[in-house]
């Protein structure tokens, strides 16, 4: 597991990295359990806001593409702001 000290210094482009196209989406996805990479690359994955900082970044991306770039883009922010 990464664990980052300070929010703002982490590096995304892991994740990024692994997005893929589909045939059956229009925007690049995560091959596997998003959530689950998101918090344990922030190093957030027992961390008691963890989840509801995740679930802010999906309802955020909701309000317009919903895609998994969008997810990783607000989840990078929300964390950005967090006490790590």
């Amino acid at each position: 597991m990464d664990t980052h000290p300070i929010a703002n210094e982490i590096d995304w482009n892991p994740i990024l990295l692994r997005l893929q196209m589909k045939e059956s989406r229009p925007t690049p996805a995560y091959p596997g359990d998003l959530k689950a990479a998101l918090l344990n690359h922030a190093g957030l994955f027992n961390h008691p806001k963890g989840e509801a900082a995740y679930q802010m970044a999906v309802e955020i991306a909701r309000l317009t593409t919903c895609c998994d770039p969008e997810v990783v883009y607000w989840f990078s922010r929300i964390v950005s702001l967090m006490d790590a």
